[in-house]
């Protein structure tokens, strides 16, 4: 089963912001053994939002999707609401996580970083969640609380786009309590300097044929002038069968692989 990825900001879309989580997020689930099946970017409506969650969530294939971006305090901030209706759930003030945000907005206003103590609305918003979620995470980093959802086979994961904060949920809740027990997928990769890539493809077509349970990719790198081709797959013996195919059959041709 595949995972997915939906990052939804406006600023993605416009080139404005580098869409930083997904590349971090695509790399610790393959890691994990959650590899992804897509990642979609969808701008700050509240019905895209909508169908890209539905449409995730009804694929046979995917059975985690993580949508990460729109928690946050001001009206484009539309993911929770779009959440609560793709569930046909309603918001709730979900009241542990008001009171994580009054106590770090009380500890902002101590230290002189704001000038009121007193919750403004834009962060109370924050605690408006879709009701009943399985899991609610701490968040350590900011406000925005991080949700789970089980519905069926399925789990619906709801992140913040700030990366630390992101990053700080996965870390220290979301894969040692969701993301365990998986082995990640087995990858090996040989180098070619100065090869031309086309010269891979009648063994690299054969493959798909004789090794369908190995993904191989070439990868070229115009500034180092190398080669890459990379074998992935779940069973170990099956990718070095892959990849001892590719050196017998390049071998005639003078392509040897760089060493290490």
């Amino acid at each position: 089963m595949a995972s997915t990825i939906i990052a939804v900001g406006d600023e993605l879309l416009a080139g404005f912001t580098l869409d930083t989580n997904s590349h971090w997020l695509a790399e610790r689930l393959r890691r994990l053994g959650f590899p992804l099946k897509r990642i979609t970017v969808v701008r700050d409506r509240k019905k895209d939002i909508i169908h890209h969650l539905r449409s995730d969530l009804a694929d046979e294939e995917v059975q985690d999707v993580f949508c990460c971006g729109g928690l946050g305090p001001t009206p484009d901030d539309r993911t929770l609401e779009a959440v609560a209706a793709a569930l046909g759930r309603d918001l709730v003030t979900w009241q542990p996580v008001l009171e994580r945000i009054e106590r770090r907005v009380r500890l902002m206003h101590e230290a002189g970083l704001i000038e009121s103590f007193q919750v403004a609305d834009g962060n109370r918003r924050m605690a408006r969640i879709p009701a009943s979620p399985d899991h609610v995470f701490r968040n350590r980093r900011g406000m925005a609380p991080g949700l789970v959802y089980r519905l069926d086979q399925r789990r619906l994961f709801v992140l913040p786009g700030v990366p630390s904060e992101l990053k700080g949920i996965m870390a220290d809740e979301l894969e040692p309590e969701f993301l365990s027990g998986r082995l990640a997928a087995v990858v090996h990769e040989l180098h070619f300097m100065f090869a031309v890539e086309a010269r891979f493809y009648p063994v690299m077509r054969d493959l798909e044929t004789s090794h369908p349970d190995v993904s191989v990719g070439s990868y070229p790198n115009f500034q180092t002038k190398e080669l890459v081709i990379r074998f992935a797959g779940e069973d170990e013996r099956r990718v070095l069968e892959a990849v001892d195919v590719v050196r017998q059959r390049v071998a005639p041709m003078g392509l040897v692989p760089a060493p290490g």
